[in-house]
């Protein structure tokens, strides 16, 4: 930091012109954002930009320097946009740093442009659009070449870094020991962060698959950051370090090394006078004390923590020392306080830092004091916690939702009258009302008319009542939407050989077939009113006369038939006998539409999608949070069409794909079809039509992504910078559309600067 003290004196020169002035601010910002000292680097930049939202002062400067002041204005919006919590951070620093690339970019200063387009990676990773960082990081690393620059390496270890936060640690850790070689010319900074970077992907590696031998790794690698932060001069990032340490050492149950680093980052943060890292490093020293069955101490700790944390440290933190000290209070017998704690959490969380961030809370109470509530207040915990934290893709929230949904169940007595079927998928209880009544009509031989929209499971209820009939005869159906050619009679009754010249042979027909069985006739409002007729005869005598044939016979079949239409309004326009429609009504059920059936949404998409996994030989899965965005799409074809987005979303995607929320509202999104053109052609400008088109698809997509800039571009399939010279340009009309994005949460402790 001896560069910072040397540059800080050069400002006083009186010699120095506006441009030379804020490119010594830039140099001085820079190296202490690299030191994780963020608000003393806004402080540097004084003059120039004061806060997060703020538009840098620019005019007047040369391109050059202008392009850097956007760079460390946008570099900082990041960071302070992060540890602040300050809604839309991201996307203003995204906008500059946009805007900075693109500068340097003209002026041909390659490294630059990749420095920018290096903290604008950044900005992906802080959202969690892991995806979109690790794209940008790549094409920094392309346009560098082979290149042994300090630019390169810091591009390397920032994709590292975003490949840990996407759960690839096995990825991270090649990246990194592949370019071992590219940081043995560094400063000590950067080997820090590298040495950093490579300690937390073999931790997490080795909480994962449980390998010791990793997390000694960790501690060799830790160790030898903290050596590289203290040559380097960076004292929070060493405190950090230590932290790391501490925390570490507690999950192998060493605690008496926990509590020696987690005490050596508190005196520096104490001298560093960051009391919100100091509540935070308490925070940790109280989980310490949990697993060591001290809440008492625990409970001391963090109440001093939320204390500190509520006199303005980040909201983030806050959440996180509520819910420790709600675990403290519920050890130590406090129900009630630690509920107020967890519900405290909760609401911050919601208001003001993220869902999963809530979630955490939200799950631990129900962990914590889920023996407390009654049955009833369990699962309404269980379903807000698994609501909050459906985008949560980490596989210890995932076994911890499912432990506690285990819990749950076991305790809950079923119902006697429950109904089991393999092929009928449910979870709503109006669906269990349905096949209950469904059951009870199985072993009558009346004939039943199964109404309900297009792909609500009409013939699969068929089915089931005819396997609970008892019924020795096959199941036969007869689509009546499909009748052509040959008489009903020849479809339904049969005819013999010779009757028709095309026929070379007897047809048994469709109702000898079922005999003893079940006769299905899918559509029935199909039939003409003559053929109507014809089967009210076979239902009221059952009796078949197939053409041809001698004499009439006697068929035993049970009739079910279905209906997408309203068969009394189709009774009344003259459309359907009245005769017919009475015999059937007499054993009516209808199944509802899954829009007022949105329970059943859920199960019905992880069995279709374990059958095109088995299909396809891929694994594809849900997140908690992409059954819920299933269960709000309006699903017209119901389960039908259901089907259909799933088969087609395996088929598309990749093995081993996790689909999130956001993942189905972009293929819903993709399926909508456009609107037509208008008629007529008269006055029809193309050039105005693309336009409008385009609006509308825009407008379509900052609707469904909140209003979010990066999560639209993400569904129109642009770039963010492309979609925001758009609104910039020929849509500005839509700019208004745009809200500031949540920020997602944060790490526990904060990522090490690079």
């Amino acid at each position: 930091m001896s560069l910072v003290v040397t540059w800080t004196r050069q400002l006083d020169d009186p010699a120095l012109d506006s441009n030379e002035r804020a490119l010594l601010c830039c140099q001085i910002a820079g190296e202490m954002e690299r030191a994780g000292d963020y608000e003393g680097a806004r402080l540097a930049m004084s003059g120039l930009w004061e806060h997060v939202g703020e538009r840098p002062r620019i005019d007047g400067l040369e391109q050059f320097v202008a392009a850097e002041v956007l760079l460390r204005a946008g570099s900082l919006s990041g960071w302070i946009g992060s540890t602040r919590q300050v809604v839309g951070g991201q996307e203003e620093a995204k906008d500059l740093l946009s805007e900075s690339a693109s500068l340097f970019t003209e002026l041909k200063r390659v490294e630059k442009a990749a420095e920018a387009s290096i903290a604008l990676g950044l900005c992906y990773w802080r959202e969690g659009a892991f995806d979109d960082a690790l794209v940008v990081l790549g094409g920094v690393l392309r346009e560098l070449g082979d290149e042994q620059s300090e630019i390169r390496a810091r591009a390397v270890l920032n994709k590292a870094m975003v490949e840990n936060s996407a759960l690839r640690w096995g990825q991270a850790i090649n990246s990194l020991e592949e370019s071992a070689s590219l940081f043995e010319t560094c400063n000590h900074a950067l080997k820090g962060s590298f040495y950093n970077t490579l300690a937390l992907a073999f931790k997490n590696l080795g909480y994962t698959e449980n390998r010791t031998d990793y997390i000694d790794r960790a501690l060799i690698e830790f160790a030898a950051a903290g050596h590289h932060f203290e040559r380097a001069g960076h004292r929070p990032n060493c405190a950090r370090v230590e932290n790391n340490l501490g925390t570490l050492y507690r999950s192998v149950g060493k605690f008496t090394e926990a509590h020696e680093h987690l005490d050596y980052a508190r005196r520096i943060f104490v001298t560093l006078k960051d009391s919100g890292s100091v509540a935070q490093v308490d925070e940790t020293r109280a989980r310490v004390f949990l697993d060591q069955r001290k809440p008492a101490e625990a409970e001391r700790l963090t109440r001093l923590s939320v204390r500190t944390l509520e006199t303005g440290g980040e909201q983030v933190l806050l959440v996180e020392a509520l819910t420790t000290h709600g675990i403290a209070l519920a050890r130590l017998g406090r129900a009630e306080q630690a509920r107020a704690a967890f519900e405290r959490a909760i609401e911050i969380a919601e208001r003001s830092v993220s869902r999963e961030s809530a979630g955490l809370p939200a799950l631990t109470l129900l962990e914590e004091l889920g023996g407390r509530l009654t049955g009833h207040e369990r699962r309404a915990a269980y379903e807000r916690a698994d609501m909050l934290l459906g985008d949560a893709v980490r596989p210890e929230m995932q076994s911890r939702l499912r432990a506690c949904a285990r819990r749950i169940f076991a305790a809950q007595p079923r119902h006697a009258e429950e109904v089991q079927s393999p092929t009928f998928v449910y979870q709503a209880a109006e669906t269990a009302v349905l096949l209950r009544l469904a059951h009870r009509i199985a072993g009558v031989p009346s004939p039943v008319l199964i109404s309900g929209e297009t792909g609500t499971g009409k013939e699969e209820l068929a089915r089931l009542i005819h396997e609970w009939s008892g019924r020795a005869g096959e199941f036969v159906l007869v689509n009546c939407s499909a009748l052509t050619g040959l008489p009903i009679e020849a479809h339904l009754f049969g005819y013999s050989e010779g009757t028709f010249a095309e026929s070379v042979a007897a047809g048994v027909g469709a109702a000898r077939r079922a005999a003893g069985g079940t006769l299905l006739f899918d559509e029935i409002a199909a039939l003409s009113l003559a053929d109507q007729g014809k089967l009210m005869r076979f239902i009221e005598h059952g009796e078949i006369h197939p053409i041809g044939a001698p004499e009439p016979e006697r068929v035993d079949v049970r009739i079910i038939a279905t209906t997408a239409r309203n068969l009394k309004q189709e009774v009344q326009q003259g459309r359907f006998r009245d005769d017919l429609f009475y015999r059937l009504e007499a054993f009516s059920l209808l199944i509802p539409p899954l829009r007022e059936r949105t329970a059943d949404i859920a199960p019905l998409a992880e069995h279709f999608l374990k059958q095109a996994c088995a299909t396809s030989d891929k694994q594809v899965t849900f997140t908690p949070a992409g059954l819920q965005a299933l269960s709000r799409l309006s699903l017209r074809g119901n389960a039908r069409e259901l089907r259909s987005l799933i088969e087609h979303t395996v088929l598309a995607a990749a093995d081993r794909t996790v689909l999130t929320g956001e993942a189905v509202e972009t293929l819903a999104l993709r399926r909508t079809p456009p609107p037509s053109l208008t008629e007529p052609w008269a006055g029809c400008s193309l050039d105005e039509e693309v336009l409008r088109y385009e609006g509308e698809l825009i407008k379509r997509a900052l609707e469904t992504a909140g209003g979010s800039v990066t999560r639209a571009a993400r569904l129109l399939g642009v770039t963010h910078q492309g979609l925001a010279f758009i609104l910039q340009g020929r849509q500005k009309n839509l700019l208004p559309a745009r809200t500031p994005v949540r920020p997602r949460r944060r790490s526990v402790m904060r990522p090490v600067q690079r």
